[in-house]
């Protein structure tokens, strides 16, 4: 006898579902489901396999990215729709003859590898790197689609860039390459409130030499510290990707062959409560699932020394499953609207519920509060007349000649403001007018209110568009030296106060330099108290805050959470409605099951939604500057 000589065997999404439902019974051998339930079932494995995502490092899902880093720039996005510059493996070459500016073709050393439709970098004598797409290559002489701002001399480092880089689950590491030499130095990494109090992020330019990865929806943001001088940078980095989805029959899984019979036995006690599969059945088969993903898990390791596809279950489908689990409706029923509509109501007062679980990374937003002379309370919400956005939405410039007081146009460089957007001008009299844009065209910008005193030439403009959302906490802030014409902002973290130290400041408005700050959660607005009162208009708050989760507004809507949650958010709302469903009617020992499994995912996912946290010492400092 012989062997087949073949090792390739991998189920397709139908014979994995085939399989699950034949082990809870819903489908004898031969047969296969309708197509509702095969849609149900596919719904799940989709759900499963998201889940697994926070299981643990996937050896086979270890990535190696690759980003090239702008002179002077301290974050990027990673992401199929990110501006900035992430691929799987970048090729670097030179130019061999100088290319003068206004340039659309660039002779290279090399041109391997670049293709119609690459990213190409060269950098420019004059430090930044341009970017451009190529639509054409002939030998080693490639035609961009952008002609070049500035010259760029021969020998001046150009790089390729392919396919961008999917939004990474976690970065375990990453090292700085020298373009040269091709040495590889690593990077320390940072924890968030370790980079959120640095002092000046951007300043001054050099080798970087930490990182923090922040795992956002939609994408990833990627920061360095320091931000790197002028030339080439690139940051190579090993991370967790995330695991792909099925979307047809054919599909097979995104894992190892020696996990295609945990995967099946797992989706059988996943679709298990929905065709009210007998309890003794659901405990076999629950023991024999743990037992065959503990024993992959164990082989999923290595010595010691996900192409990403959107998912986003929306919250009909979501909610649908729930009811299946719970035992509201059969397997193939469709719910009827009083039942939809009852469970969308549970599952926004769920949602909301679990803000009070703990910080979720997604949810930490970086935000800028800008700060008045004499002003200590501040309102964070929406119509609130302070001015707090998110740090990343506003942008600043100056004025190109003065406006005198009553003036109603400005004429300033800022880039993307509208109609409608929130303006400040720094005033000669020391403090900042605030109002919105009227109307914005050729550099003048229309005011919805007059000034109501002089603002000099070169004075500084600020504008944003999006009012900040309530935070529901704040953990830690800086205090933000505004920058100086050509110079850098420098930020100093200051120390939070608790409510009865705040109250116990005999004198709130004292007029100094802020180092303490206290946040009152208050509904419809929070409050942010500063100490001392600040005495000009130079300074800014930055604080990192949670926000709100967002609800559901329609059957459509996808959840506010990393897929790797959805397993979760559906079996925690089976939980939520079985009550309403059951009753006494319920069986008590199934009820136990379903808030089992669905409190195991609930742990899991939150065990995954963690970041490492900073080391502080001082007195009434909690863990990572968080008190409480």
């Amino acid at each position: 006898m012989t062997t087949s000589g073949t090792a390739t065997w991998n189920p397709g999404a139908s014979s994995i579902i085939n399989g699950a439902l034949r082990l809870i019974g819903a489908i004898a051998s031969g047969e296969t489901p309708p197509a509702s339930e095969y849609a149900d079932a596919l719904m799940a494995l989709n759900g499963l396999i998201k889940s697994w995502q926070v299981s643990g490092v996937h050896v086979w899902a270890q990535a190696e990215g690759t980003l090239v880093l702008q002179p002077g720039q301290a974050q990027y996005a990673i992401g199929v729709n990110s501006a900035d510059h992430a691929t799987g493996a970048a090729g670097i070459t030179a130019s061999t003859v100088l290319a003068a500016a206004g340039a659309v073709q660039v002779a290279l050393a090399s041109g391997a590898g670049i293709a119609v439709g690459s990213q190409v970098g060269i950098v420019l004598d004059a430090g930044p790197v341009f970017w451009s797409s190529v639509v054409s290559v002939s030998g080693s002489t490639v035609y961009l689609a952008s002609a070049l701002p500035s010259q760029a001399s021969a020998g001046a480092a150009v790089v390729a860039c392919g396919a961008p880089f999917a939004r990474p689950l976690k970065v375990s590491g990453a090292r700085v390459v020298d373009p040269a030499t091709g040495v590889e130095t690593p990077l320390i990494p940072m924890s968030r409130l370790d980079y959120a109090n640095l002092s000046g992020k951007t300043a001054p330019a050099g080798v970087p030499a930490q990182y923090f990865y922040d795992p956002q929806l939609g994408s990833g943001v990627f920061s360095v510290f320091p931000a790197p001088a002028a030339g080439l940078t690139v940051v190579r980095f090993t991370c967790q990707r995330p695991l792909q989805d099925f979307s047809s029959q054919a599909d097979t899984a995104d894992v190892p062959q020696e996990w295609s019979s945990a995967l099946r036995f797992a989706l059988a006690v996943e679709l298990g409560p929905e065709y009210d599969c007998p309890q003794a059945r659901m405990t076999m088969l629950k023991g024999m699932a743990d037992e065959k993903f503990a024993v992959v898990s164990k082989w999923d390791i290595e010595p010691e020394g996900t192409a990403t596809s959107p998912f986003g279950q929306p919250v009909y489908q979501m909610i649908a499953g729930a009811l299946r689990l719970c035992g509201a409706v059969g397997p193939q029923d469709v719910p009827r609207l009083g039942l939809v509509d009852n469970a969308f109501t549970a599952l926004n007062a769920m949602v909301q519920s679990w803000q009070a679980s703990g910080i979720h990374v997604w949810a930490e937003e970086d935000c800028t509060l800008f700060l008045q002379p004499g002003q200590v309370r501040y309102l964070l919400g929406a119509g609130s007349p302070d001015a707090a956005t998110l740090s990343s939405q506003w942008v600043e410039g100056a004025l190109a000649v003065s406006g005198a007081a009553g003036a109603v146009q400005v004429s300033a460089a800022l880039a993307g403001v509208a109609a409608g957007d929130r303006v400040g001008v720094w005033l000669d009299a020391g403090c900042t007018f605030w109002t919105t844009a009227a109307s914005v065209g050729g550099g003048t910008v229309t005011l919805a209110a007059a000034l109501p005193s002089q603002a000099s030439a070169g004075a500084r403009v600020v504008s944003y568009a999006t009012p900040l959302i309530r935070p529901l906490r704040v953990p830690a802030a800086r205090r933000c030296r505004l920058a100086p014409p050509g110079g850098q902002a420098i930020e100093i973290p200051v120390v939070p106060m608790s409510r009865l130290d705040y109250a116990a400041v005999p004198n709130k408005a004292t007029p100094g330099t802020v180092t303490q700050f206290f946040y009152d959660p208050q509904l419809g607005a929070g409050v942010l108290h500063v100490w001392p009162a600040p005495c000009d208009d130079g300074s800014a708050l930055k604080f990192t805050a949670q926000r709100p989760l967002t609800t559901f507004a329609t059957l459509a809507s996808v959840p506010d959470f990393p897929d790797e949650w959805l397993a979760a958010l559906r079996w925690n709302l089976a939980v939520e409605l079985w009550p309403e469903y059951n009753g006494a009617r319920g069986n008590p020992a199934q009820y136990a099951l379903l808030k089992e499994e669905a409190r195991g995912k609930l742990m899991v996912a939150q065990g995954w939604d963690r970041e490492p946290q900073s080391v502080l010492f001082g007195a009434g400092v909690g863990p990572a500057g968080r008190s409480g």
